[in-house]
């Protein structure tokens, strides 16, 4: 009778403990390491699919002196794609940049990353709780003196709880918090668009000091090839740092008046977004 009462002890202690495993929440996952050219690249990925949502990453590790490339790439280079099409329980995804650093070559310059970068990628599931399995096909641009595109798959099974693993938690942790924010109102710059006799409007953009920028981007439609601005000699009477862009690279023949603009400021405490709209000066 004790040796039967001590069994159904055991297996009582077993089944809870299995319960309570199954109701723990989840935190992260690594994928194994893929070989690039000049590079190496693996999926991760945190959070609880209990919830409908996780977030996965892409983080690559670049060869000394090579680079990839920010969503606009500049003068030259290959912006990322990220096709999902080939994943399971996958309803969204949703792709975020960390603040880039500009390059100046001979062959003009250009925006990305060198050594390392993780992609944050926002994902919502069709089916919370239910097993994922995270098919992703990239092209990239590899560069050094030449660039090299690059297309791979990368694949990650996730099952409804998966083990935790610190490390990918505080990766992908600290590339969110590289992401630039919404500029609120007293992070934002004033933009002005001047006109010019005979050539193309010129931007200014006036950021206040106190944010530390280093460097400011600006993109326009798809369709547009905008250079990169360029920074005026300091003012410290105003308390503003200056960038222009003259707006070559719109479309010949249409005004670019009213189109969606996207500035983004890179800053040594923080980086931030800003969006407006162009508009015709009077």
């Amino acid at each position: 009778m004790i040796k039967k009462a001590k069994n159904f002890a055991l297996y009582f202690v077993a089944v809870l403990t299995g319960s309570l495993s199954l109701t723990l929440p989840s935190h992260a996952f690594e994928g194994q390491w893929v070989e690039l050219p000049n590079a190496k690249a693996r999926l991760l990925a945190t959070g609880d699919p209990m919830t409908g949502s996780i977030l996965a990453g892409l983080e690559i590790e670049l060869d000394e002196d090579w680079k990839t490339y920010w969503r606009f790439p500049g003068d030259s280079g290959i912006p990322p794609s990220f096709d999902w099409s080939d994943a399971q329980n996958v309803a969204s995804t949703q792709l975020l940049f960390p603040a880039p650093q500009r390059f100046t070559d001979e062959y003009g310059q250009s925006v990305g990353y060198k050594h390392r970068v993780v992609f944050p990628i926002e994902i919502e599931l069709e089916g919370a709780g239910q097993p994922t399995n995270l098919q992703l096909d990239i092209v990239l641009g590899i560069c050094r003196e030449v660039c090299i595109p690059v297309t791979e798959h990368f694949s990650l099974k996730l099952p409804p709880i998966f083990v935790a693993t610190e490390a990918a938690k505080t990766i992908l942790t600290a590339a969110t918090d590289t992401v630039p924010m919404k500029a609120v109102e007293a992070q934002q710059s004033e933009i002005k668009i001047t006109e010019r006799a005979g050539t193309t409007p010129i931007v200014t953009i006036s950021v206040p000091s106190k944010l530390l920028i280093k460097d400011v981007f600006i993109e326009g439609p798809d369709t547009w090839f905008l250079s990169l601005p360029e920074k005026l000699p300091a003012n410290d009477t105003e308390q503003l740092d200056i960038w222009q862009l003259p707006l070559d690279g719109t479309p010949i023949g249409k005004e670019p008046w009213g189109a969606a603009m996207r500035l983004t400021m890179v800053g040594t405490d923080g980086s931030f977004e800003q969006e407006f709209t162009l508009i015709e000066p009077e």
